[in-house]
Parts: structure tokens; sequence; C-alpha cells
């Protein structure tokens, strides 16, 4: 190799050494700059967001939410919540914030309670926003948030609710409907096959916003089913949508009673109440196996019957007559009783015979002729609990059953008449009390006036005694002394001078020797002091 060569590949290698050395400082320059630059997206992803409810009604509280938030750590940071003060009202909450955190911090949340004042749209937004980075104290906020709540009265918010309460599309599965379907017809029909047990009803509303009941799974019987889907709009309007849905029998029992045309229910499980006392049997009617209910105490057979409308009630079943009669059983306090058709032989006196409601179904018994409020009825019935049959006093406003005695009704109806009686007669006491009282108290006054009346007699005898004996020997004329005392009969009605004392009626007796004995005269000495009885 030439020295020409070998300078060429110096040359090469000392030009590939100073590209290599470009290249990879520039590879570290980059790095260094996206760093950098990673560095500072960090530090700027602090926000301050709010949530509140899109809606509110006049009158009523809302909350609103503010929270800041960082990628990162937040160090510290400051708002301050605006609003519109003429549309709403601050109840609790601090609009100007002054925080920090503690370096493990990412977020912070502050709850604020507004009530509506009136109809509008209310802005809240954080003014004056700032937020630091933990680690490098440099402002990182990025954003902030804001929120509008839309508020409403309650007259505005139903005025524009939808009335819309129509269905947008109604079907039977595995069956056809009759006519087809159109939101403005409200009743169809449709039939399934035999044993069916079970349909599923398919319907949606027009509205999204309108609610919908009674459609999906149901059960149903042999024959006619009525099936009701009630439509109601947000406003409140209800719409409803019949389907007579008939489930096909092989060989359906048709009975007639009363003039009404009835279905004989053959499946068991399709009677909800079963009347206390009775068990679920099997019989047969026209060769064909029914489902019943037997009583053991009653000997009674219930069969269940379905009207042309789908309702299904209980009835007697008589085997050997083939008859059916309405099993109507009334339920009281502590008694189930089965009500009997049949007329009483002995009614009992004051008794008519009549109809009469209870609980909507309507029974035959016996009426209080007397009776204007309508209150007392008898009825014929049976025990279902214990199989007794016997006569019951029906009480209409008390709803209740209890068996009849004869007096029953009397005693009822004069509970009230004793009650006034006894309080009369205490009352009567307490007067009669009060005046014997009062008697005594007059009595004991009239022998106060009496006994004061006597002692007074006593004193004028007494000192008209001693004047009359004083003229006969000294010629002195009493009545011609002005200043003796003057004794008075005391009347009845009169005040009656209270007692006096001794040392006062001494005083008084000094003053009468010194008017009746100026000279000294002998009389006969007069006591004014209180006899004794």
């Amino acid at each position: 190799m030439t020295m020409c060569a070998l300078n060429e590949v110096k040359g090469m290698k000392l030009k590939m050494s100073k590209l290599y050395k470009k290249v990879l400082t520039g590879v570290f320059i980059f790095l260094f700059a996206l760093l950098f630059k990673v560095s500072n997206i960090d530090a700027a992803s602090c926000r301050i967001g709010i949530t509140a409810p899109s809606s509110a009604v006049v009158g009523q509280s809302f909350k609103v939410t503010v929270t800041v938030s960082s990628g990162s750590s937040i160090g510290s940071w400051e708002y301050t919540l605006g609003y519109d003060s003429s549309k709403v009202r601050l109840n609790s909450g601090t609009l100007h914030v002054v925080d920090y955190g503690n370096g493990s911090k990412k977020s912070a949340s502050y709850s604020y309670t507004f009530t509506a004042l009136k109809s509008g749209i209310a802005t809240f937004k954080p003014v004056n926003a700032s937020v630091l980075d933990y680690t490098s104290t440099n402002e990182c906020l990025s954003s902030t948030g804001s929120a509008s709540v839309t508020m409403k009265t309650q007259a505005e918010i139903e005025a524009s609710y939808s009335r819309n309460n129509n269905l947008g599309s109604l079907s039977v599965e595995g069956a056809e409907l009759s006519p087809s379907f159109n939101k403005d017809i409200t009743e169809y029909s449709a039939t399934l096959p035999v044993d069916t047990t079970k349909a599923k009803v398919l319907a949606t509303a027009a509205d999204s916003t309108a609610s919908i009941t009674g459609a999906g799974e149901i059960s149903v019987v042999d024959g006619l089913n009525k099936v009701e889907i009630v439509v109601t709009a947000q406003h409140g309007e209800k719409k409803t949508y019949t389907i007579n849905l008939t489930v096909e029998e092989l060989d359906p029992i048709m009975v007639r009673v009363n003039g009404k045309n009835y279905t004989v229910v053959r499946k068991s499980g399709l009677v909800e109440n079963i009347p206390v006392g009775f068990a679920e049997t099997k019989i047969k009617i026209e060769n064909q196996e029914v489902a019943a209910y037997q009583s053991e105490l009653t000997k009674l057979i219930l069969v269940a019957l379905k009207d042309e409308e789908g309702n299904i009630s209980l009835f007697i079943y008589d085997k050997n007559k083939k008859t059916y009669t309405a099993f109507k059983e009334v339920k009281g306090a502590e008694l189930n009783l089965f009500i009997l058709d049949k007329p009483l032989k002995d009614v009992p006196k004051g008794f008519i015979k009549t109809t009469f409601k209870h609980n909507n179904v309507t029974l035959n018994g016996y009426k209080l002729k007397d009776d204007k409020e309508g209150i007392y009825y008898l009825v014929y019935a049976q025990n279902l609990e214990t199989g007794d049959k016997d006569v019951y006093l029906y009480d209409k406003k008390d709803g209740t059953f209890q068996r009849y005695y004869e007096g029953l009704v009397d005693f009822k109806e004069t509970q009230i008449k004793y009650l006034f009686y006894i309080s009369a007669f205490l009352l009567g006491i307490i007067i009669l009390i009060i005046m014997v009282n009062m008697f005594k108290s007059m009595s004991s006054e009239e022998k106060k006036i009496k006994k004061y009346q006597k002692k007074i007699d006593k004193l004028k005898n007494k000192v008209n005694y001693s004047k009359d004996e004083y003229d006969e020997n000294n010629s002195y004329d009493i009545d011609d002394v002005d200043e003796r005392p003057v004794i008075k009969k005391v009347e009845e009605d009169e005040y009656v001078a209270p007692k006096k004392s001794r040392k006062e009626k001494l005083k008084e007796l000094e003053e009468a020797k010194k008017i009746l004995n100026k000279d000294k005269p002998k009389y006969r000495r007069v006591s004014l002091e209180d006899d004794e009885d």
C-alpha cells in the first residue's frame, strides 16, 4: 500500500470519528431536550374543575363541587368561586379558598350549597386561580372549568313534560293481534294454543319518557284472559290498551248460572285465596278431571268458574244435582262464615227479609224493622272452621258478625240509654247532696237566730222585772231615762251581732247600773252573760 493510500485511509477514519462524535452529541442533546419537555409537561398539568347538576327547581337547593387536581403532587393553590348572586343564594361553603398540600396530595375538593332564586341559567367558574407544583413550586395551572345550571319553576318544568301516552309497538309472542297494531286502537284479540300457561306480551312506548305496566311474561288460563297494558306519559296522563287473549281448549266445560255464561276452570293453582278449611282436590265434571276445593267440616265442594270477561270466582258444586251456587264468604274479626241462602223458619220478632252489601258482596238477610239507619242485619251462615250452622247478627257500622241470641239487638240499642240513665242518676244524687247541704246550712242559721232571740227575750224579761219591782218600791219610771239600753227583737233576715267578750259585757253592766240606779236603789241583779243551756 502506498503512502497516499495510507493517508487517505487515515483521513477517512478521522472524518468518521468526527461524524460519530457529532451524532452522539446530537443524541444527548435530543434526549436532554425530551426530558426537559416532559418535566415541563408534568409541571403544567394542574387543573381546577367544577361539577354541578344540569338543572334545578326554583326554591330548592343544589350542590356545586370544585376540585383542584394534578398529575403529580400539588403544593399550594388559591381561587375564588364566581357566580351570579341575583340568580342563586349561597347557603354553605367558602368562596375564597387558599390551601396547600403535603407532597402526597394530588387533588382537593370543596363543596358548596346554593338555592335557586329564579328561572334562568346560573354559571359557576373559579376566578383569580393559581396552582403551584409541590416539587418545583412553579405555576402549573393549565385550565379551569365551569358549570352551568338551568333553573325552572315547578310549573315551567311540568309544562315541559311530554303528554305522549301512546304505544310505539305491541305484540304477543306466538300469536297474531287482531286488528293489526295501531297506536290509536286500544283493544285487540289474540289466540294461544292448547295448554299454554304463560304468555309473553311485548310493548314499547312511543315516547321514551313514558312508562309501561302490564307487559312482560304473564300467567294465563284456559279460555279468555284479559290483559291490560297501561302507558303513563311523563306529564301523568294514562292510556290503557287491552288484549283479549284466549287460550284454546279441546273440550271446554260451559255452564250457565243465574242467566250468565261461565267456563269451568280445570287447572289447579289458579285460585289465589283458598277459603279457610278447604283443601285442593280433583273431581270429574262431564268426564273431565277438574280442580276443586273440599271442606271435611262443611261437606262443601267448590269449583272455579270464569265469566266471559275473564274473572274467576268460586261456586259451590252439588254433585248430585249438577248445580252451581255462588260461594259467599264473609270474614269478621275472628269468624270465617259461608252465607247460606236458605230462608229462616222462625224469623226473630222485629226483623224483615231484605238484602244488604258487605265488602261489595250482596247478601240475603233480615233487617231490623225499626232500624232506620240500617245498621243491624241477621244472616243464616255456616262457620267454616267449626261447621256449625247458626243465625249471626251483622253490625254494618262496625263491619262485624257475632252469634245472635234473643235480646242481643235490644241490648245493643239500650247501651247508650243505660249510660244516659246512669249519668242522670249520678247527676241527681249530686244535686240532692248540694240541696241537703244548703238546707242544713239554712237550718243552722235559723237555729243560731232562734238561740240569740231566746237569749234576748230572757234578758228583756229580766230587765222588765227589775223595772217593775223598782217602780213599786221607789216610784221610779225607767222609761224617763233616755240613756237606757233599747232592747229590740231581731228578725230572721236582720244581721245578728257577733258574740261579745266577758269584759265588754261587764262594762255594759256597769253602765246599766249607773243609769238605772242613780240614787242607789236596790234592784234585782241582771246578768248579760250567756245562759248555760
